[in-house]
């Protein structure tokens, strides 16, 4: 698995676009004191990915 991109850490909720097997997902950590809860997207074809990665980004997506 390979970290493609990511949002700042400096805030309590981070977002990972992740790639691994030729495919793309985003993967969403919480930052909580006790300990981070993570969440993953299933996997979809890597430009498809990058598109709903954008789309997140915009705002457009959530």
């Amino acid at each position: 698995m390979r970290v493609l991109a990511w949002t700042c850490d400096c805030l309590a909720m981070v977002y990972e676009l992740c790639q691994a097997g030729g495919q793309g997902f985003i993967r969403r950590t919480l930052q909580n004191e006790d300990a981070p809860e993570i969440r993953e997207t299933h996997r979809w074809p890597l430009g498809q990915a990058r598109e709903i990665w954008a789309a997140l980004l915009t705002g457009m997506a959530r």
